[in-house]
């Protein structure tokens, strides 16, 4: 699973309490081109790739209510002919001056009048507008009209800012789901759109609702409903700020590790002696301190086994030296996190690594020079580490994450089981800080060892209840998130009580105030399968399933969450499910003031494997 970030960047803003997010994109944040290059590329090698090769329909299907098959049949049969019919019409509202789009709607088309929308300014920035369109609730299911298949265009690319600047590409929609209609089709998809209006560049998303005849011979299904009832739009009012410039290379390229960091995980994969247990998952963490105490912050860089972990030290200059040997830290094992705080209150960032073989405590002199002095194997293969004072005693514990179990632990389920509530992960470690450097396993006195085999991702604290405690949320994979309250030096786990639970594949959390009413709400990233999203509806998926447990499945699959706490010790999701909602197959994420405005800002990192094989879901 090595990680190819594909940033989103999101604001919040809320007039009256409620969230709303904001379809800012990247606009203005000089990583635009990043998202509309790849899209863009992505869009044209499947264009020519389906054109070359299109797929074909099987004559026996052609009676939707007799298709054959088992959970997926619906999406694994009819999918690839969708999403063929759907490049065909992204690609003629791009281009109305060609022919694509004639085998692919009918003689009549029902779509949304885009007369009735009205329009709310969401947010207006230094150089960016955003604007909500919608339907007002009373012409929800009066505002549909029926146009030909030249009026289709003609409607929807104004709706879209399309001007005969907007590039060949301009249009893009992602199937997510597909059920039976009768004896038609359902899909739904997002919908983004670049395009130029006024000499501004503006930035579309929607989700659209269709309906497909499916056919009679073999000709592929063809459009007959087009509904979007909600549109977000970002225009670039002026020449963007960045507030983001990629400085990696020139604050490290004097260093003679920059040549190993700039190759990637790919290169040394195939290069690495498998004997050292290089881990290439991309769980590889960093750590920021000043480790010298110049006033400048340094930073530590975990690294697979094989390579050496990094440390650089920051010059006036703002450049970056890499002192890990002088530093003692230039530790060659398997490294998955570490931290850089003061654990014997004397002034300095110590640090602490998580590594394969074992959990290190290291000493720093005040100068940059560190010294181990506790190791604790029985904490290996440990991730995410996180400290905090969790009991007010004047000193930093230590909180351990464990995604795997050891082999002693694994028994007859090596991977997770059961899949969507998986409790066969390794066991999570509090170490509570004794003095001196000596920490004590205070995990089940504490109470964090209720449902501590949950393949655990990343931790993170905060006082949610306001009562001066710090309280603890851990997102896992395969199941569940965990709330822990802290009710004085014992934790309680209030997840399902709180509705903070949260179901899902679980990468990471952040916490901010985003509307400013006092109290701490909770932003969850995780995992988005349009894969999933089309085949778990299916009624034949699994018919032993019962709904709580479909339910859960597509929660799973659904994307981020954003929960709104209450402040009367509950949560309540207020996800808008492709806005803050989509942030891709999303990693990690965290709340942030990126524009010093007094709102605090979200950043997501997502993407997933690179690799050759250009047909991954």
């Amino acid at each position: 699973m090595r990680r190819n970030p594909l940033l989103d960047l999101v604001s919040f803003r809320s007039a009256n309490g409620k969230a709303r997010a904001l379809g800012i994109c990247l606009f203005g944040v000089g990583l635009c081109g990043i998202a509309f290059v790849l899209a863009g590329y992505y869009h044209k090698d499947k264009t020519s790739e389906i054109e070359a090769n299109p797929p074909k329909l099987d004559p026996s299907l052609l009676d939707l209510n007799s298709t054959p098959g088992g959970a997926n049949a619906i999406a694994d049969l009819w999918s690839p002919l969708i999403k063929t019919q759907l490049l065909h019409i992204a690609n003629a509202i791009s281009n109305p001056d060609g022919d694509e789009i004639s085998m692919s709607l009918a003689d009549r088309v029902s779509i949304v009048d885009p007369q009735q929308f009205r329009k709310e300014e969401l947010y207006h920035g230094q150089s960016v507008r955003v604007v909500g369109l919608s339907l007002p609730e009373e012409l929800e299911t009066s505002a549909l009209i029926e146009v030909d298949k030249s009026d289709f265009i003609d409607r929807i690319r104004p709706l879209l800012s399309l001007g005969s600047e907007a590039p060949e590409d301009a249009v893009h929609l992602k199937l997510f789901g597909i059920s039976r209609n009768g004896a038609d089709l359902s899909t739904k998809q997002r919908l983004t759109a670049e395009g130029i209006r006024g000499g501004n560049d503006f930035r579309s998303s929607a989700v659209v609702e269709a309906t497909w005849i499916t056919p009679t011979t073999d000709d592929p299904p063809q459009l007959t409903g087009f509904t979007l009832t909600n549109l977000v739009q970002s225009e670039l009012t002026s020449a963007p700020t960045s507030i983001f410039k990629d400085i990696a290379g020139s604050v490290l390229e004097s260093n003679p590790a920059w040549e190993q960091l700039r190759l990637g995980m790919n290169t040394w994969g195939r290069h690495i002696e498998h004997s050292l247990n290089p881990d290439f998952l991309g769980y590889h963490g960093l750590a920021i301190g000043d480790v010298d105490g110049d006033g400048l912050e340094d930073l530590y860089l975990c690294q697979p086994g094989g390579l050496p972990n990094l440390l650089f030290r920051q010059t006036p200059d703002g450049k970056m030296t890499d002192i890990s040997a002088a530093a003692g830290v230039d530790f060659l094992d398997n490294s998955t996190g570490a931290l850089l705080v003061d654990l014997d209150n004397d002034g300095d960032a110590d640090m602490a690594v998580a590594t394969k073989a074992a959990f290190l405590v290291m000493d720093n002199d005040g100068k940059g020079n560190f010294t181990l002095r506790e190791s604790y194997p029985e904490v290996g293969m440990g991730y995410s580490p996180t400290a905090a004072d969790y009991d007010l005693d004047g000193d930093l514990d230590l909180f351990v994450l464990r995604y795997g179990a050891t082999e002693s632990d694994i028994g007859d389920f090596p991977t997770p089981h059961p899949f969507r509530d998986a409790r066969n992960g390794g066991a999570n470690i509090l170490l509570e800080n004794q003095g001196g450097f000596r920490f004590l396993d205070a995990t089940e006195r504490c109470g964090l060892g209720a449902g501590n085999h949950r393949f655990s991702f990343a931790a993170s604290w905060e006082d949610f209840d306001n009562d001066g405690l710090l309280d603890v949320h851990i997102v896992n994979d395969f199941g569940p998130n965990q709330l822990f309250r802290n009710d004085g030096k014992r934790f309680k786990d209030v997840s399902v009580q709180s509705g903070s639970q949260d179901w899902g594949f679980g990468m990471s959390a952040t916490w901010a105030d985003y509307d400013r009413d006092g109290h701490m709400d909770l932003y969850v990233s995780n995992m988005f399968s349009s894969a999933g999203n089309q085949i778990l509806p299916q009624s034949n998926l699994d018919t032993t399933l019962s709904e709580e447990t479909r339910k859960k499945y597509l929660k799973m699959v659904r994307g981020n969450s954003l929960l709104r706490n209450s402040g009367s010790g509950s949560f309540s999701d207020v996800t808008a499910p492709m806005n803050e909602g989509f942030g891709g197959w999303a990693w990690g994420s965290q709340f942030a003031d990126l524009n010093n405005d007094g709102w605090e800002d979200l950043y997501v990192a997502n993407g997933y494997i690179t690799q050759e094989d250009e047909d991954d879901l």
